[in-house]
């Protein structure tokens, strides 16, 4: 299939010009209206490559659309007040919330059951926290989730307690399984319709590729079912970076997709190596103004332990890491594996002279989600202090020592709109270090080529030939103008459903 389009513009024209794309990829080889199959006259339109997500969730994202949103709460009598007009009018079920962030309160203490008890009558509630690594639930989910006094802490997780040991309501890291593992599991159906939905949401947005970064949550089978069902409608391209107990622990599985790779496939495995700065448990070297230094997930040895095991069976490896000490492990970790240039580190948040000058030795690419500056500055600043918070996220440092950059969303922790993440990079918000910033071109490479590259894409993010033809159109230059609107996303040269 040849598609022609023409009346195309791009940042290196000045006066349109014409495009070619024969079976869903770009050529150099130039044909004429009369020998194309399909022409599409763009008018003018502003062409960029499509938007790549190298790190998002697009299965949660899916699920988040039906769940309570709280991000326009800023104190817990909002919070209250929200999940109290939920609850009134929820049928049956759990109840599940997105986007609660106890640093937004002037008092910034957790929520406890004695507050969401009341409002909830008895209706089994989880508020996830933003940054996705604490969560808030009510008595009847404890009560469900069989956690008591006596339960103890999972490794990597924190039940709170009051004084006499008895639970409190929010749960830190691994201690959140302990209540969703004990919430009623979405079908394939369920799932797959999801899927489909964060996938038109991402399109909507210019994104052309997605990395589902933590596959298998809700069940590695069930999961790959959903998205190989999803893949059939070829709405967005994604990519699967599945949970390491999903494929090597107690009971694990290896994936099979027996889909075309260029639609779905599995780019590795995912660890987690710390935690987040909101939720305080992201592993600093120095404490935190609110005291304490984080957690490491795991300890040095077995995190290393299970970096070989994936990197032994072929998989590459991508680490969550946001606090500097946890980055040091991660780095010690990568190194003892024979090609440590095959593995990713996500979000590196907190670095130092020397980790930098580590990542760029062993090669490793990064991902970095700036938009995180602009919705979670103040989490940052209050965790931190003015001083530590505004060297979040050295862009430039890290662009100028050479390294791999992917840029990203982490949706749907964030909104996750390309250009919130594309104009934070390149003029990061008061009080983050202006020396940081990219230019608006370099931060576009990020989200488009850098990305890809970053999934192991090199058919992607640009529009060149041989790559495929993934592209957006706006009605004029969006980095000149940003009052620029998106047309249309093509994928594989077919516009599609947006």
């Amino acid at each position: 299939m040849r598609v022609l389009f023409k009346n195309v513009r791009t940042s290196e024209t000045s006066e349109p010009i014409t495009l070619h794309a024969e079976d869903g990829r770009w050529t150099s080889v130039a044909f004429s209206e009369r020998e194309a199959d399909t022409v599409v006259d763009l008018e003018g339109g502003f062409v960029l490559p499509g938007f790549v997500d190298c790190h998002c969730h697009v299965l949660p994202m899916g699920l988040d659309l039906q769940a309570v949103d709280l991000s326009g709460c800023w104190t817990r009598e909002e919070v209250l007040r929200t999940i109290a007009d939920a609850a009134a009018s929820h049928e049956d079920g759990w109840l599940l919330a997105v986007q609660y962030d106890q640093t937004r309160f002037p008092e910034g203490s957790h929520l406890t059951i004695a507050e969401l008890d009341p409002v909830t009558k008895g209706i089994p509630t989880i508020l996830r926290h933003s940054s996705g690594h604490a969560a808030v639930v009510n008595s009847a989910v404890l009560q469900i989730a069989g956690i008591e006094a006596e339960t103890e802490d999972p490794p990597g997780g924190e039940i709170v307690r009051d004084p006499n040991g008895r639970p409190l309501g929010p749960l830190l890291e691994n201690a959140m399984g302990l209540a969703y593992r004990a919430a009623p599991k979405p079908t394939v159906a369920r799932m797959r319709d999801a899927i489909l939905a964060a996938q038109r949401r991402l399109r909507s947005l210019g994104i052309t590729c997605a990395n589902d970064m933590a596959t298998g949550s809700r069940g590695l089978e069930a999961e790959l079912a959903a998205y190989r069902m999803a893949a059939e409608e070829r709405v967005c391209r994604t990519r699967l970076t599945i949970l390491w107990e999903r494929v090597f622990g107690e009971g694990g599985e290896q994936p099979s997709l027996e889909t075309p790779p260029e639609w779905l496939r599995v780019y590795g495995i995912k660890l987690f190596a710390d935690g987040a700065i909101g939720a305080g448990t992201a592993a600093m070297t120095e404490e935190y103004v609110t005291g304490g230094r984080g957690m490491l997930i795991y300890e040095p040895e077995e995190l290393a332990e299970k970096v070989r095991t994936a990197d032994s069976a072929g998989y590459r490896v991508a680490i969550h890491s946001i606090g500097d000490r946890s980055t040091a492990t991660v780095l010690d970790a990568i190194e003892q594996t024979p090609r440590p240039s095959r593995h990713r580190v996500e979000h590196v948040m907190v670095l130092d002279a020397n980790l930098i000058e580590r990542i760029q030795r062993l090669g490793i690419a990064v991902t970095l989600q700036p938009e995180f500056l602009l919705r979670f500055g103040h989490a940052y600043k209050r965790q931190l202090g003015a001083e530590r918070a505004a060297r979040l996220k050295p862009l430039r440092t890290l662009r100028q020592a050479g390294i791999p950059v992917g840029l990203s969303s982490d949706l749907p922790i964030v909104p996750g709109d390309p250009w919130d993440g594309i104009r934070t990079a390149a003029a990061r918000p008061e009080g983050f270090d202006q020396e940081e910033n990219l230019t608006l071109e370099e931060a576009v490479e990020g989200y488009t080529r850098g990305a890809a590259l970053a999934n192991g894409d090199e058919d992607q993010g640009v529009l060149g030939a041989g790559c495929w033809a993934d592209f957006q159109v706006y009605d004029k230059d969006p980095i000149q103008h940003p009052d620029a609107k998106l047309v249309g996303t093509f994928v594989a040269a077919s516009a599609g459903e947006d």
